[in-house]
């Protein structure tokens, strides 16, 4: 089973610490709901998983296997200008990836330039290189997700696509490379309902892990089965949907609130004694005025 780790994380902006010593696990099979606050980190800690920032110090934060693969969706355009739609889509390093995308470009340059030799070579080659690789499934799964997403010109230049239109493709294009962890930050953000429906079926039978950032709560409530709540630089873990989630929060909150109100009965008690002249008279007494101490600090 694959895995991976986040040790020790920390990281800071100037002053400011967004992550103090972060350390989880991510499964396989895991739908991780990320929440917190704006401003807590959410993104940040995207980034820094997909290898695209780092923590703090020289030491390693992130560990997986070396063949472990993860595809990250950003809210802010990767995606360069001057390539072609069916480039941007077929940008997976796998080598399922390179042949189809060899295979969709030489149909496209069939369909435009039929009658040359020279490109009905090519795309007889490409053709040959799917069934030795076996990989139709693959182009099929990837048309399926671009028919769903309602991406059809893949000849179109990814500069003269909306900002809508270029989430789409960064959002298929992620979905087709098929990684062992997706991280999506906002991935229903410009589809419509028929596509955030389709996605939620997607993401629950997906066969690798999850980890998305979305304000979309009843999105997040049918996909994810963890939450990770960022909070003041820590991650607070919690098993189930994001309903279970608010029901799991509030009851830890009662019990910290209890906590808190035993800890200030004990204090003011602690207080009425030292404030009654107290002194420290036994290795007991001295050790009580210790714990008052501490309790000060």
């Amino acid at each position: 089973m694959k895995e991976l780790k986040v040790s020790d994380l920390r990281k800071t902006y100037g002053e400011k610490t967004l992550f103090d010593q972060l350390s989880f696990l991510i499964h396989e099979k895991d739908r991780i709901g990320l929440i917190g606050v704006n401003g807590t980190g959410k993104s940040s800690l995207l980034r820094i998983i997909a290898g695209i920032d780092r923590g703090d110090g020289d030491g390693q934060s992130v560990f997986a296997a070396q063949d472990y693969r993860i595809g990250f969706l950003s809210q802010d355009n990767q995606l360069a200008e001057e390539l072609s739609v069916v480039d941007a889509l077929f940008q997976g390093t796998s080598p399922l990836i390179r042949t189809v995308r060899n295979y969709e470009k030489s149909l496209l340059a069939l369909e435009n330039n039929g009658g040359d030799a020279a490109v009905l070579k090519q795309y007889q080659a490409a053709e040959e290189a799917m069934n030795k690789a076996d990989t139709w499934q693959t182009d099929t799964t990837a048309k399926i997700i671009l028919q769903k997403l309602g991406i059809s010109d893949l000849a179109q230049q990814v500069s003269q696509l909306s900002g809508g239109q270029k989430k789409r493709v960064s959002l298929a294009q992620v979905l087709i490379d098929a990684p062992d962890l997706l991280l999506l930050d906002e991935p229903t953000n410009h589809l419509d309902y028929d596509a955030i429906q389709w996605l939620e079926g997607y993401l629950k039978q997906y066969r690798g892990a999850l980890m998305m950032v979305t304000h979309d709560r009843y999105f997040l409530d049918r996909v994810v089965n963890r939450i990770f709540e960022l909070s003041f630089g820590k991650i607070h873990e919690y098993q189930g949907n994001y309903e279970m989630y608010l029901h799991a929060r509030a009851e830890r909150e009662r019990v910290e609130e209890t906590q808190e109100d035993k800890r200030k009965q004990l204090y003011k008690h602690e207080l009425a004694w030292i404030r009654a002249g107290a002194k420290a008279r036994s290795t007991k007494q001295q050790a009580r005025i210790d714990r008052f101490d501490d309790f000060t600090d």
